[in-house]
């Protein structure tokens, strides 16, 4: 990944952050079933949010991560919604 500092700012390549979120998805398909890794799943989800948040996609409108949420939901029982992981400064 390539980071630029610019007076003060931080440049990030989307090329590079898509990168990252496709392979933060293959980890949580990963450790999907292993019910001790609930919360580094949780987290998981929450880079991925932030990651479209910092690409300019709005987490809402993001139907794969809320197919994987959906997913995990009926993997261990919990509740997580799409709105958990609403990110916005």
């Amino acid at each position: 990944m390539t980071v630029h500092k610019i007076d003060r700012s931080v440049v990030i390549e989307e090329k590079a952050m898509r990168h990252r979120k496709g392979e933060l998805y293959k980890l949580v398909g990963e450790i999907m079933d292993q019910q001790d890794l609930e919360t580094l799943m949780v987290a998981t989800l929450s880079k991925i949010a932030f990651i479209d948040y910092m690409l300019g996609i709005d987490v809402i409108e993001s139907h794969r991560l809320n197919s994987m949420i959906n997913v995990v939901n009926s993997n261990h029982g919990t509740n997580h919604q799409l709105t958990d992981f609403y990110i916005r400064f």
